[in-house]
């Protein structure tokens, strides 16, 4: 019965070859609508602002530096190259992610065969206007490249194994090296994920050699001797596929070969950073600290994401290990990210990731079921009575099943999507949101065009930049015009500046003249209150510009 279904519903009815094509290139085309709409809009972050300086300088001078604190070089080589071609402001910086962003829902394509068109189809549709993936998409962070290259990474590995007897593997083998690298080169949970997965291959692969060595009957050296001399005709490519992932690795790291560094040093750093900011709680939260997110930004996610694990652990057929094994990834990114003390709204992508993709394979299976047609489900097996109008176990009608789990689909999407535009177009700097950690506030707009307004322009106006924490960002990145723009931990000595920018608790009219300077309050981001002191003579001249 399962021969040549290979777990999917293509042949069921209501979704042809040319509708699947149609659904899924316009999912494809809405994830890129919403992601680019309005892109440069909202003010950067302060770490948008510090990852764009660097890039800044990276293009103008060559020269970059590993530091685990800003993570890895991928972002910064990328996004140079999108501002030498397509110019240098807040729009084309949030290119690279939005790239990545696009380009995940786009490999969920290559799962048809596991997932079924339907569960395709629905798990592009779920993360497509994902509040969270819309939101850092649109985002100079890493995080998004690191779930194209998770899911790229799982695809490649899932195809190379498929085709472990063929010439075809070697492509798979390639994607999943160069992915895993990128990843590395991007950001340090990379390590995490490499963790992660490797945990499973080896207890995997221990409980496959248990299972096979007590079938076989075996002595134990014996059972070694013949796993080992399976293995040993790939090595060979495995070897060629870690010297290629070493190499993409060290190119991006040594700035293409022009900076001295060793791979081992790299790891090095990274681990020793990223445990110490664990160890000291840098950015500590509660061990819940992500389900509130979920719960408000990602319901339709969680909710039928969870009903997947459940469903398909219950479920056997040909798909039942790679079901197993995304029921892992889902549970360990939430449980490892929930214990590490570092608490950052953009690592939840990497956990919606995973719960995204089970949530549609489950909501394809489920309606692939709806009363009246008679098909094969997505564990290969034809079920007879899928679909007939009766739970005698629980006396309930089918149908009122499908209908209580639409009414709730439909309840849970309206509120994601309202989310979804909501954080991203109207409050997306609304410092209560959740998703919207330590933003820079709009007044920075309001800032600028103060400060373009003056009569000295970029070449010429003298401005100081005050704060003891080193924590102006993202000021630096909207006054990198300004040539004589100096940045201090405390007011210079002498008042030669034309404007000054201090923390609202500085008393500056202690020092400088009120008669002659002017002052303006903004916000920098909440709890960072500022104000520019600025020549009574240039606030003439801005106030005549603008009337």
């Amino acid at each position: 019965m399962q021969q040549g279904h290979d777990c999917n519903i293509e042949n069921s009815p209501g979704l042809s070859e040319k509708k699947y094509k149609i659904l899924g290139f316009l999912i494809i085309f809405f994830a890129l609508l919403i992601r680019l709409f309005d892109l440069g809009e909202r003010v950067f972050h302060h770490d948008e602002s510090v990852h764009a300086s660097f890039t800044l300088k990276l293009l103008e001078t060559g020269q970059y530096k590993y530091d685990p604190a800003y993570h890895g070089p991928f972002l910064f080589h990328s996004t140079a190259v999108v501002f030498h071609f397509l110019g240098i402001n807040d729009t084309t910086a949030r290119l690279i992610p939005v790239f990545f962003g696009v380009a995940t829902i786009i490999l969920l394509f290559l799962l048809k065969k596991e997932l079924g068109e339907r569960g395709v189809i629905w798990s592009a549709f779920l993360l497509s206007f994902s509040p969270s993936m819309v939101y850092f998409s649109r985002f100079f962070r890493n995080d998004l490249i690191i779930v194209f290259c998770t899911l790229a990474t799982v695809i490649g590995g899932i195809r190379y194994l498929e085709n472990l007897h063929s010439s075809k593997r070697y492509p798979y083998l390639i994607l999943a090296a160069s992915s895993l690298a990128v990843a590395v080169s991007s950001k340090e949970n990379a390590y995490l994920v490499i963790l992660m997965f490797g945990a499973y291959a080896g207890i995997y692969s221990l409980y496959r050699f248990y299972s096979d060595w007590k079938k076989e009957k075996l002595s134990l050296k014996r059972a070694l001797f013949r796993k080992s001399s399976a293995i040993f005709p790939f090595l060979p490519e495995i070897l060629l596929s870690g010297t290629l992932f070493i190499f993409i690795v060290m190119l991006f790291y040594t700035s293409l070969f022009r900076t001295p560094e060793t791979f081992f040093s790299i790891v090095e750093r990274a681990f020793s950073h990223w445990m110490a900011m664990h160890r000291i709680e840098r950015i500590g939260g509660p061990f819940y600290f992500y389900i509130p997110i979920l719960l408000v930004y990602e319901s339709p996610i969680l909710l039928f994401g969870t009903a997947g694990i459940v469903h398909f652990l219950k479920k056997k057929g040909k798909n039942a290990s790679f079901f197993l094994f995304l029921s892992y990834w889902a549970v360990a990114s939430l449980l490892l990210y929930s214990y590490l003390q570092e608490k950052v709204p953009w690592l939840v992508v990497h956990i919606v990731l995973p719960f995204g993709i089970l949530a549609g394979a489950y909501l394809g299976d489920f309606f692939s079921g709806m009363p009246g047609i008679r098909q094969k489900n997505l564990s290969g097996i034809e079920d007879p009575n899928f679909g007939i109008d009766k739970n005698p176990a629980f006396g309930i009608k089918r149908s009122s099943v499908y209908t209580l789990v639409t009414g709730i689909l439909i309840l849970t999407l309206i509120i994601s999507l309202a989310q979804c535009v909501s954080v991203n177009f109207y409050r997306s700097m609304e410092p209560d949101e959740l998703m919207t950690y330590s933003q820079a506030s709009p007044d920075i707009r309001e800032l600028m065009e103060k400060i373009g307004g003056f009569n000295l322009g970029p070449e010429t106006l003298k401005i100081a930049v005050v704060d003891p924490e080193n924590l102006y960002w993202p000021l630096p990145w909207y006054l990198r015009d300004y040539e004589k723009a100096a940045y201090y931990t405390k007011p210079p000595a002498k008042s030669e500046y034309d404007a000054i920018i201090v923390p609202a608790t500085y008393r500056m009219y202690e020092v400088i003249p009120e008669e002659k300077y002017a002052s303006y309050n903004f916000s920098l981001r909440p709890g960072k209150e500022f104000i520019l002191y600025y020549d009574k003579k240039l606030e003439n001249t801005y106030e005549k510009r603008r009337s």
